[in-house]
């Protein structure tokens, strides 16, 4: 499998789920290079190949706490190689996991203790804002999303102006962006379920299947219908 090329507004984990396994990566100055575990940066253009092994793509909400620990240690650098301490029990777990037979809580832990397995890692001290945290939960809930940035700052007591700076300098990206990752996280799953491309546009607060279409395939780098045949998608 090769992806065209993508940009992501999550961190994202990449792991190789075979023992020995790898898969390449390329730059968007076309470097490429080839990893069994990789931490790619938010917002950074690559493309994935996987020719030797079944992957593992955690992408972390930036919402979530291993977001922020992975980002202060992928620090300045768009990917970075990791060395993941993969047990065979965490093998075994990721395996389940690509075929879907794990239940909501046990697939939670694994995302918490693959994060954990990465060599280096350190858990970090984070302040947090409340009324950042309400209205990411309230995007990635009332999709889609109905309410202005000038309402949402009311719920929260702030301006627009205020809000808009808090949330980027909490979360690390933007109102915008965080919308377009909260859709593209619940149209990836619903794609996954087999729901038809004009219903999932409308849910989610596309204006056609087309339009979700394009917007899919260059948040992820595939089609719609190739992740409905191929991928299992997991929401935590």
């Amino acid at each position: 499998m090769t992806s065209d090329s993508t940009q992501r507004h999550t961190l994202t984990l990449l792991l190789a789920m075979d023992a020995g396994g790898s898969f390449t990566l390329e730059e968007e100055d076309g470097r490429s290079a080839r990893y069994s575990a990789a931490l790619v940066g938010h917002g950074v253009a690559r493309r994935l190949a996987t020719p030797d092994s079944a992957l593992l793509s955690l992408n972390f909400d930036p919402q979530s706490y291993e977001y922020h620990t992975l980002k202060a240690f992928l620090g300045r650098a768009p990917v970075r190689a990791v060395e993941a301490r993969l047990e065979d029990a965490l093998r075994s777990e990721m395996r389940a996991a690509g075929l879907g037979v794990l239940d909501g809580a046990i697939l939670f832990r694994l995302t918490t203790r693959l994060a954990h397995a990465i060599a280096g890692y350190r858990p970090i001290r984070l302040s947090m804002d409340m009324r950042v945290l309400h209205v990411a939960h309230k995007i990635k809930k009332e999709l889609p999303l109905q309410s202005t940035v000038e309402e949402l700052a009311r719920e929260v007591g702030l301006s627009a102006h205020r809000l808009t700076h808090l949330f980027s300098d909490k979360l690390g990206l933007s109102i915008k962006s965080y919308v377009l990752w909260a859709k593209m996280r619940r149209a990836a799953v619903l794609i996954a379920l087999g729901r038809s491309l004009a219903d999932i546009a409308h849910e989610v607060g596309f204006a056609d299947a087309a339009h979700l279409t394009r917007t899919f395939k260059a948040f992820f780098g595939l089609t719609p219908s190739f992740v409905a045949q191929h991928i299992r998608v997991h929401l935590h």
